[in-house]
């Protein structure tokens, strides 16, 4: 019945796992970083079996024909650029001149390349993939490592590119500073962080990159934090849209914007209150901080 259909389109797919990578800041696709998978601890068999039968590194995709002219493994690699909605992001060779969104647990992928406009500079765009859990369709965002250049979107409902003009964008954009991480979703954002700490060029203050998907409006925005401290991004209607999470020592805090567009800390969770277990935890393990990966949250509404 319809209403099935409707309320399974509202519900997030179950937790597999989470990849782990060493990229650190070196820039990919040059650096091909290694990848571990920790999967999630879950009472449901279908879920075990699917960590530990799924392809999560990646290695049963089909050869595929390409215009890369380099010769051997490192030329051939696939590189992991983004997930969302269990689909894998992937670029090939350190040009990434090959692009596929990847379903490790189905092992299908959609194969599909950077825009003709990019063909001498695939390997300085940053990548984000946003997809739509009601069709299974996604699009993947293409930025140029210098913000605001030029970006693109495809579309796997069309299989095609559709440039974002540079006068579309703005203007705040241009001082976002040269992006080395490709992009994260955040329900309807999807978003690029300056990683000020770790860039030797730059000492200015932590900046993120949004890009609005609904409205098409891009805007950096400044967040609360300190650089080098752990944060994602989040959509969360109740709280106004765009929200901030981070951490600080055991705490989870939750940021949010006021009438004024200023940024107010609405609540902070302590982990170790909330789950006893950590204490032990951190008294084996020096467990001193935590480290924020992502922000799900679901929506069972009419």
């Amino acid at each position: 019945p319809a209403i099935y259909r409707r309320f399974q389109s509202l519900r997030r797919p179950p937790l597999v796992g989470f990849i782990l990578t060493d990229r650190s800041d070196m820039p990919v696709p040059h650096h091909c970083p290694k990848l571990r998978f920790v999967p999630a601890e879950s009472r449901n068999p279908d879920l075990v079996s699917a960590a530990v039968d799924g392809d999560l590194f990646f290695e049963d995709l089909p050869a595929i024909d390409s215009d890369d002219d380099g010769e051997g493994e490192y030329y051939e690699e696939w590189r992991l650029r983004g997930c969302d909605g269990g689909l894998l992001l992937l670029s090939r060779g350190r040009y990434a001149l090959d692009l596929a969104a990847y379903d490790p647990l189905a092992r299908t992928a959609v194969f599909f390349r950077p825009p003709h406009a990019w063909r001498y500079s695939s390997h300085i765009v940053r990548y984000s993939i946003l997809v739509d859990d009601a069709d299974a369709s996604f699009r993947v965002i293409g930025m140029e490592r210098w913000a605001g250049s030029h970006s693109a979107v495809f579309s796997s409902r069309t299989r095609e590119w559709d440039m974002i003009a540079s006068s579309d964008t703005n203007h705040a954009v241009y001082s976002f500073i040269r992006c080395w991480s490709d992009g994260m979703p955040a329900g309807r954002y999807v978003y690029w962080r300056s990683d000020t700490k770790k860039s030797r060029y730059c000492k200015d203050d932590e900046k993120i990159l949004v890009l609005d998907m609904e409205a098409m409006v891009w805007s950096v925005i400044k967040p609360p934090i300190p650089p080098g401290e752990s944060y994602c991004v989040a959509d969360m209607a109740e709280h106004g849209g765009l929200c901030i999470v981070s951490s600080k020592e055991q705490c989870v805090q939750l940021w949010v914007r006021d009438s004024n567009a200023e940024w107010m800390l609405k609540k902070e969770v302590s982990l170790l209150n909330e789950f006893g277990y950590l204490k032990k935890l951190r008294l084996e393990e020096w467990m001193k901080r935590v480290r924020v990966l992502a922000m799900c949250t679901w929506s069972f509404g009419p």
